[in-house]
């Protein structure tokens, strides 16, 4: 999985690069109605939600594949867990777990099966908050590369919770100004939203960067609050 080789590769920069990402996980944190006390957090990464929540919980169970994001994660009442949420085998091991709510901010969009993850959700627990960034993130790029977002659009994330969720949710569309265009990319390189695809060829990626229009990157994010 490219993406977890990125977002391992840039971890320590990762933490600067983390804007977006610190403001959705506080938005969805901040929306949910539950205060579990047995929480899990698919996709944890350093520890956005966890900073997040401001309410005492017994335990918190911090689930990623990347190592070197997990190392990054508070530890007080935390337990880490490395394994792929896109597989079977990582919610045969939660189901062990007294988990009463689960969180997934900004990482469920990159999964290779989603229909599974909502599945195997709802087999974990009655309750899930999730935010996922949609295609139209960085559409002004995907439009003049000519090519197709690697994440799903909102419509469809909705549809697939809708099989297994009651769903109320939100579409929220955040812009982040840069004084550079260099710094614009770099961002997109660092940040971890860019899941390290590599879809253009260097040569489009340069004359993207020369004329890319904005002085600013545009995100799209769905926050989810569903229960069964």
């Amino acid at each position: 999985m490219k993406h977890i080789q990125e977002f391992d590769r840039f971890a320590k920069s990762y933490q600067n690069y983390k804007i977006i990402q610190s403001k959705v996980a506080k938005y969805l944190v901040e929306k949910t109605t539950k205060r579990g006390k047995h929480i899990v957090d698919l996709g944890a990464g350093s520890g956005e939600v966890y900073r997040a929540i401001d309410w005492e919980f017994k335990r918190f169970f911090a689930v990623d594949l990347a190592a070197n994001m997990l190392s990054l994660h508070p530890t007080k009442g935390v337990k880490k867990i490395l394994c792929d949420f896109d597989s079977d085998e990582c919610f045969a091991k939660l189901s062990h777990l007294p988990i009463d709510q689960v969180f997934a901010s900004s990482s469920l969009q990159w999964s290779k099966d989603l229909d599974r993850v909502f599945k195997n959700i709802a087999s974990l627990s009655d309750t899930l908050s999730c935010a996922l960034f949609t295609s139209n993130t960085f559409s002004t790029i995907h439009n003049m590369l000519g090519i197709s977002s690697p994440v799903p659009s909102a419509e469809k994330i909705l549809a697939i919770a809708r099989r297994y969720f009651m769903v109320n949710y939100e579409i929220k569309v955040y812009k982040l100004f840069f004084p550079n265009r260099r710094l614009i990319f770099d961002y997109i390189k660092k940040s971890g939203v860019s899941s390290g695809k590599k879809r253009a060829n260097i040569a489009d990626l340069r004359r993207l960067m020369q004329t890319y229009p904005h002085s600013y990157l545009e995100f799209e994010v769905v926050f989810l609050w569903c229960e069964k």
